[in-house]
């Protein structure tokens, strides 16, 4: 786990329900910033207190279960859909563009509900 000062400076909704955070960070060791940069697209939990966080603050957190080297789902779809704008030249911003498609499945997903 890493632990690291930080500052939550922005938040962006998102079309499925869930939050674009912005995390700044104090100045880190070149370790910790090494082991950042490692975590780049991996799923994992966000934990985030005021105050030192400490082992009882930590006891329920979910599982998350990918198998070693494993995208998330959605990080998959999210990376198919890039390379869909890229090679048609699509000419709105990739952000609206996979908005857009993202909003035309959950719609289709809705529709098929009960």
């Amino acid at each position: 786990m890493l632990k690291v000062p930080a500052t939550i400076s922005k938040i962006t909704t998102m079309c499925d329900g869930g939050l674009r955070l912005q995390v700044d960070t104090q100045e880190i060791a070149p370790e910790d910033a090494a082991e950042v940069m490692e975590l780049r697209n991996k799923l994992g939990v966000f934990v985030f207190a005021e105050e030192t966080i400490n082992a009882k603050d930590l006891e329920n957190l979910p599982k998350v279960e990918l198998e070693e080297g494993e995208k998330a789902p959605s990080a998959r779809l999210r990376a198919a859909l890039y390379v869909y704008w890229d090679q048609h030249k699509i000419a709105e911003q990739f952000d609206l563009f996979y908005r857009r498609q993202m909003e035309k499945f959950i719609t289709t997903v809705k529709e098929k509900l009960n």
